[in-house]
């Protein structure tokens, strides 16, 4: 008599894995509002998260507002312990990421804080080894983005990690940016010395 061989819950009852359940004994129109109904709600409660997070996104965005130049050089400190060259090896400074904000954010840190300009670095990307066609396009990106000139660039080195992910838009992957800064090597002793600072640092 069922559709399911499963128990079904009452009619026009919802399981609690959220779907309608629907036997014999339901009438089709029932059914088709209940879904219309079920529809509306989850419309309504998609306006309204989407509304509340535009709400946290604006108070967060402005309780940042300007950063002075102290804050700006903790900010860049922190971001290179999360992404920043580290290992005891490292010759001098050097972070890696795939957003462009934020090796922008990396770059003007460098400039405003450290007095590091763009003729001091050395760029080299990393990409899949399937876009090697495109890696003309990938270091025209980041130069653009990061408006600084391609003779600064390094030969690109190339993964050989085959993907389990199938990307929709491959025109849109433009691997990582590798960013050195020349020279560098007893400032990147001193980030050592700014990285425990702060690790060890006590509150005000």
């Amino acid at each position: 008599m069922f559709k399911n061989l499963l128990i079904l819950p009452r009619k026009g009852e919802i399981d609690n894995s959220g779907n309608l359940w629907v036997n014999d004994f339901m009438d089709k129109e029932l059914f088709k509002k209940l879904q219309a109904g079920r529809k509306r709600y989850q419309t309504k409660r998609t306006k309204e998260r989407v509304r509340w997070e535009k709400k946290l996104f604006k108070e967060g965005f402005g309780e940042i507002k300007k950063l002075n130049k102290r804050e700006l050089f903790l900010c860049g400190v922190m971001l290179y312990w999360a992404e920043g060259f580290k290992h005891k090896d490292e010759s001098g400074l050097g972070l890696a990421t795939s957003d462009p904000r934020m090796a922008k954010f990396y770059l003007k840190w460098l400039e405003k804080c450290l007095g590091i300009g763009k003729d001091q670095l050395i760029l080299k990307v990393t990409a899949n080894e399937s876009h090697q066609y495109r890696i003309d396009r990938i270091e025209s990106f980041w130069s653009k983005e990061l408006k600084v000139s391609k003779s600064n660039f390094r030969k690109p080195f190339y993964q050989k990690t085959k993907w389990k992910k199938n990307y929709k838009n491959k025109n849109e992957y433009y691997g990582v940016i590798r960013i050195r800064v020349r020279r560098s090597l007893d400032m990147l002793r001193k980030m050592r010395g700014w990285l425990e600072g702060i690790a060890v640092a006590k509150e005000v």
